[in-house]
């Protein structure tokens, strides 16, 4: 495992703009943006801490690299399990988010919905019903 992360997971987010994204992330998960490389005035690898997980953040670039926002969505679903979901989303929501399923109690036990980021990123925000 790296030592500059907690999980052997290191998911690296493909985004239309890599400063605002990294702003965004920071916000809607109370962090801070790390390890700004720039090529060519194009983030090419940026970080935030989401929990215990370092996400790289990458701006798009060409083929081999294309963002939601580019291909009309995303089919991957990023789940991150809070203590308090409803303040989760809210620091979401108020960073630039919009929700697609509301936040509610679910009958499988947990408190869950699901939002997306101005980047076009999936995330259920969730936590265990005591």
């Amino acid at each position: 495992m790296s030592g500059n992360t907690d999980s052997p997971l290191a998911p690296r987010l493909v985004v239309s703009h890599g400063d605002d994204a990294l702003a965004f992330y920071a916000a809607a998960f109370d962090s801070e943006a790390t390890d700004q490389m720039y090529a060519d005035g194009r983030l090419v690898n940026g970080n935030v801490r989401i929990a215990t997980t370092l996400v790289g953040v990458v701006e798009e670039h060409g083929d081999t690299g294309i963002s939601p926002t580019a291909l009309g969505g995303s089919p991957v679903l990023l789940s991150l399990t809070v203590d308090d979901v409803d303040a989760a989303a809210e620091r979401f929501l108020t960073a630039g988010g919009e929700v697609v399923i509301p936040i509610d109690d679910r009958p499988y036990g947990r408190r869950d919905g699901r939002l997306r980021d101005p980047f076009g990123h999936l995330w259920i925000l969730g936590q265990e019903i005591s």
